[in-house]
């Protein structure tokens, strides 16, 4: 979900920073490296202002909160230089597509040199030279665009290849003329193309594939809209042990008690280790301080949630393949 496009999340965001400093958890300068955190997602948005003052801002809510890292979702070619190299070391940057019309008078999600879609061998050039760790956003609700359409198969391709983490938005949400889906935005959205099942024949076809499906866990809520495929996800957890979950927006605007029961079901299922923290540039100290409320979490299922899973599947701590 882009910033860029919703923008209701400026005024979000706003409250979100300005009251990171009180959030439950670590702060300062002194958290150990067993306690760090990584947000496994966030777009980059100077949300009309200037970037670098809202970078800054950004490395001070992570700063203050231990996020070592956040995996960053990029809109266009100039943040490589505004985000990615601006601040080295902080981000597992990819660029964000098929991009979306927004509709009249609202900036588009995205845009690169080839419109809708990045240029393989400029991502090919960026992958290998360790500008960019992940592939995504994937926007397939949003464009109407289902994942094996034979224009995703390059990419695809190229992520198999070179062992690319992909972050796909899954789930019907969010609802028609909600503040995340404001009116004139999407004109392809196409909410059926939020079921991760879609995802089965690209996996059947690149079956180590790594792929996290952004948005999960919501269960069934009419008043959401009926977005909910959860069954659909816990069957491929369950078939592709290198798919993983986080639970952005339902870690943060969905009522709390929600939340828990669906972190709940995920653990009573065996899949407390899938869960990565993000925060979809929402609250990130609220959303901490939720975990860190659900008693029934043991501490190394929140450590996981918080770093241990993320850092599993981003490979931080292994031997990179050899291709």
């Amino acid at each position: 979900m882009n910033s860029k496009i919703l923008s209701v999340l400026s005024v979000l965001l706003a409250v979100g920073l300005s009251s990171a400093g009180s959030s439950a958890g670590p702060g300062g300068d002194d958290i150990p490296g067993e306690r760090a955190i990584i947000n496994s997602h966030m777009h980059a948005s100077s949300l009309g202002g200037d970037d670098s003052v809202y970078l800054a801002r950004v490395i001070e809510e992570m700063d203050s909160l231990g996020i070592e890292k956040a995996v960053l979702h990029i809109n266009e070619a100039s943040d490589v230089d505004t985000w990615i190299r601006a601040a080295p070391g902080r981000f597992l940057a990819g660029p964000s597509f098929p991009c979306v019309k927004a509709g009249e008078g609202r900036a588009d999600s995205c845009s690169w040199d080839q419109g809708r879609w990045p240029s393989i061998d400029w991502l090919r050039e960026n992958f290998e030279d360790g500008t960019f760790a992940v592939m995504g956003e994937m926007y397939f609700v949003y464009a109407g665009l289902s994942p094996d359409d034979s224009r995703m198969d390059p990419y695809w391709s190229l992520a198999a290849e070179l062992d690319i983490p992909v972050f796909v938005h899954i789930n019907r949400g969010p609802p028609p003329n909600s503040p995340f889906r404001p009116n004139g935005c999407c004109p392809n959205f196409d909410s059926d193309l939020g079921n991760p099942a879609l995802l089965r024949p690209v996996l059947e076809k690149y079956p180590d594939l790594r792929i996290s499906l952004q948005h999960a866990g919501f269960p069934q809520m009419p008043m959401l809209g009926d977005i909910a495929y959860i069954e659909e996800t816990f069957d491929l957890l369950r078939d592709y042990p290198d798919v993983y979950v986080d639970m952005t927006i339902l870690n943060s605007v969905v009522p709390l008690p929600v939340h828990r029961a669906a972190v709940r079901q995920f653990v009573e299922r065996g899949f407390a280790d899938r869960i990565m923290f993000g925060t979809d540039n929402l609250d990130a100290g609220q959303i901490l301080a939720r975990y860190r409320s659900m008693e029934f979490l043991s501490e190394s299922e929140l450590r996981g949630i918080f770093y241990d899973n993320a850092a599993r599947f981003m490979r931080l701590h292994q031997p990179e393949k050899s291709h």
